[in-house]
C-alpha cells in the first residue's frame, strides 16, 4: 500500500482543504488502510465508491468489513460516501442479465442506509450538501439504468453554487460523456483500479472503459482526481506495476 500525494489549485478565493481519498475497498480486509489514515494530516475523508458491495440484501453471512471501516473513518475526519456501482448490484454477473432484472428493485436496501448513516459518515447519494462552504455532491453508478446512463438532473442545481464544488463520482469515464461542461471544480473517482496492470505507465484494461483506457490514475485536467483503489477485486488476477494507494490531496488558492 503506498500514500500519493497530489497538490492541486484553483483560482476560486479562499479555498484551502487536504483530503484522504480512500476508493474501492469491496469489502476486503483494510488493516493497512487504516494505519495510514491515523497518520496522516487531512481535513476530510473522500470514498467514492465500491467501499463494499452489493446493498439489496441484509446479510449475516459475511461481515460488512466496508462498514466497519467506515465507522472508524469518521472517528479520524469527517467522512463523505457515494455510492459505486457494486453498492447498486452493478457486478459483473448482474450486468449479464441486466434486461430480466426486476425494474421495481431496491437498490440499496433502508436497513442497508441505516446502517451507513449509523456510522456518523455523510451519504451522498444523488445529491450534495455545503460543507465548510465547500459543496460536496455524489454521483452514482448509471450501469443498471436504461442506456446504462446515471441519473444526475441535480448536477445542475449543484454546479450553480458559487462556492468551490467538489463531486465524488465513482466512475472516472462519466467525465467526458456527461460531466465536462458543468462548472465543477473537482471530480474525485476510483473504478479502474489502475487498470489492474501498468505498462510504460498506462493502464492495460477498466471496466467500461476497456482495453488501454483512458482514465485510471492520476489528475486530469487539474480537476479529474482518480484513485488506483485500496484493494485487488479482481482476484486472482494480480496487480502489475499498480499498487494499492490511499490517495492525500490538497487544493489551494492560487
Amino acid at each position: 500500500m503506498k500514500v500519493t500525494r497530489y497538490n492541486l489549485t484553483t483560482s476560486k478565493p479562499n479555498v484551502h482543504l487536504s483530503a484522504a481519498i480512500v476508493a474501492d475497498l469491496h469489502d476486503m480486509d483494510y488493516s493497512e488502510v487504516l494505519p495510514i489514515l491515523e497518520r496522516e494530516s487531512f481535513d476530510m475523508i473522500f470514498i467514492p465508491g465500491d467501499l463494499t458491495e452489493s446493498l439489496d440484501t441484509v446479510t449475516t453471512k459475511k461481515p460488512r468489513l466496508g462498514f466497519e471501516f467506515l465507522k472508524l473513518a469518521t472517528s479520524i475526519a469527517p467522512t463523505f460516501y457515494s455510492f459505486g456501482n457494486h453498492e447498486v448490484g452493478a457486478c459483473h454477473k448482474n450486468l449479464r442479465r441486466a434486461s430480466t432484472l426486476d425494474p421495481n428493485r431496491i437498490a440499496v436496501l433502508p436497513e442497508c442506509r441505516k446502517m451507513i448513516l449509523d456510522t456518523g459518515a455523510t451519504l451522498l447519494d444523488e445529491d450534495y450538501i455545503i460543507y465548510d462552504n465547500i459543496a460536496i455532491g455524489g454521483m452514482g453508478s448509471g450501469l443498471l439504468n436504461p442506456g446504462r446512463v446515471p441519473k444526475y438532473p441535480w448536477i445542475e442545481e449543484f454546479a450553480n453554487n458559487d462556492c468551490y464544488k467538489i463531486l465524488l463520482c465513482h466512475q472516472p469515464e462519466y467525465f467526458d460523456r456527461y460531466l465536462r461542461a458543468y462548472d465543477i471544480d473537482l471530480f474525485v473517482s476510483g473504478h479502474a483500479h489502475g487498470g489492474q496492470w501498468r505498462i510504460f505507465g498506462r493502464g492495460v484494461y477498466a471496466p467500461d472503459q476497456s482495453l488501454f483506457p483512458k482514465y485510471t490514475s492520476g489528475v486530469h485536467e487539474n480537476r479529474l482526481v482518480i484513485s488506483r483503489g485500496v484493494s485487488n477485486s479482481a482476484r486472482p488476477i494480480p496487480r502489475f506495476f499498480n499498487p494499492r494507494e490511499v490517495v492525500i490531496l490538497t487544493v489551494q488558492s492560487k
